[in-house]
Formats: structure tokens, sequence, C-alpha cells
């Protein structure tokens, strides 16, 4: 798990039923749900005002919690991932993990507009599968860039939130393209929430269309592609510039 103040430590078993109910699971979903999962546990919870709250309109970021999954068996991450995220209000990151590895879920929420009690994931991803019990280059990376002390932004919870989730997703996919250890090293960048706030948005579109580029059936097609991804990759590096 990542590196947190003992402060915001919990602790606390949340049954599997309450995800269950909160996504109206049934028949075939339910079972492959309750089958996968070992325990559910809250183990820390960022809380109180040493970073603000964000209430408004958009954000209800009163807490940012950290779960931690036991699976029997990592493929079901992403299902798993999915439907709690879509069933917890707060920020959260989820550790899944099935003793062996361990795999970081991130999903950024706004309010319904239609309705204030509940929630719109506007962004989330499952970081690649990391070593538990031992170091590698990518966990070392994620300890360096995503740790509590190590997230500069603490103007409002979401603001952390999304700084950390930007910068998980950036070493979670080294070579998107050649500037991106100056944007993950750019502080004026992260001390800035607006800019943060589309830098994101450009690194899944970029990866989205490496990956369509790499699928492509004709010339024109990929010409395409590769037009669209040298204009996202001018964009990123005019916020690595900043």
């Amino acid at each position: 798990m990542l590196s947190l103040p003992e402060k915001y430590k919990k602790e606390a078993n949340i049954s599997k039923i309450t995800f269950v109910r909160g996504a109206m699971l049934t028949g075939a979903k339910k079972k492959q749900f309750e089958t996968a999962i070992e325990y559910i546990r809250l183990t820390y919870q960022i809380e109180g005002f040493d970073i603000p709250n964000l209430v408004n309109d958009d954000y209800n970021c009163q807490v940012i919690m950290f779960l931690r999954i036991k699976l029997k068996n990592l493929r079901q991450a992403p299902f798993v991932a999915s439907i709690v995220q879509k069933c917890i209000g707060p920020l959260c990151v989820i550790e899944i993990t099935d003793g062996v590895e361990e795999q970081y879920s991130f999903a950024d929420k706004r309010l319904n507009k239609q309705n204030k009690n509940s929630i719109v994931i506007e962004s989330e991803f499952l970081s690649p599968k990391l070593p538990l019990e031992f170091q590698n280059d990518d966990k070392t990376l994620f300890s360096l860039y995503i740790d509590y002390d190590t997230i500069m932004n603490r103007s409002n919870k979401h603001a952390y939130y999304i700084e950390m989730m930007t910068k998980a997703f950036l070493v979670s996919n080294l070579n998107l393209f050649s500037s991106e250890n100056k944007l993950l090293d750019n502080k004026k960048l992260w001390y800035d929430e607006q800019r943060t706030k589309l830098v994101l948005p450009l690194l899944m579109q970029l990866k989205s269309l490496k990956l369509s580029a790499l699928k492509a059936k004709t010339l024109v097609e990929k010409s395409s592609f590769n037009k669209q991804i040298k204009e996202k990759i001018k964009e990123l590096e005019e916020f690595a510039e900043l």
C-alpha cells in the first residue's frame, strides 16, 4: 500500500453485500463478485482540514478513502474495481491484491447534476501489476511520485487526488511521449489545479490513439491517427515546458 500518515489509519472491514446491493448485482454477476473477493478493508482515510475539502455544485470531496481488496485471482481486478468505484461516493484509491501482486484503481468522480446523492465517474484506470513483497522500477516510481508526502497540490482534496491519479497514470504508461519525465517533475504544473485537470484526459486520449494506430488496417487510417497523436503530444509538451 502507498505510504500514508498514521493519523489517517482506519482498518475497518466492509461487507461484500454493501457493493452487491449498491450495484444491484444479481445472478451471474453477483456470484462472480462474491466468489472473487476474500475481503474488502478500509485501510486509510484522508479527512480533516490539513487538506481542505471541496464542496460545490460539481464536487463533494470531504474525504479520500483507501481500500484494500484481496482477490483469489487478479484477473478479476477490472471487474471488481469498476463495481466498487461506482458504489463509493468519495474519491477512492483501491489497492487490489492476490497476495503476490497488486494493482491500483483510481476514479475521478463528480456529483450527478440530476441527483446530487449519486456520482458520475469522469475517468478511471487500473494500474499494471506490481510486486507486493519486493521493489522493482515501477513500484519505486509509484513511491517516488504518488506517496502522500510527494503530492504537491494541497489546495483541496480533489486537486490532491487528481495530481495523484495523473502521476499514477504517467508512471503506469511510460514511453507514451518523450517529455513525460519533464511533466512528472514540473512543479509549476502540479501547483496549477486548472492545468493539471487537463493533463489526464490528454494522456488517456494519447494512449487510446496509439493503440488505434497499431490496429489501423489502411495507410489512410494510420496517417489520421498519427496526425492526432502528434497534436496530443504537442499539447502535453506545452504543459511539460511551463
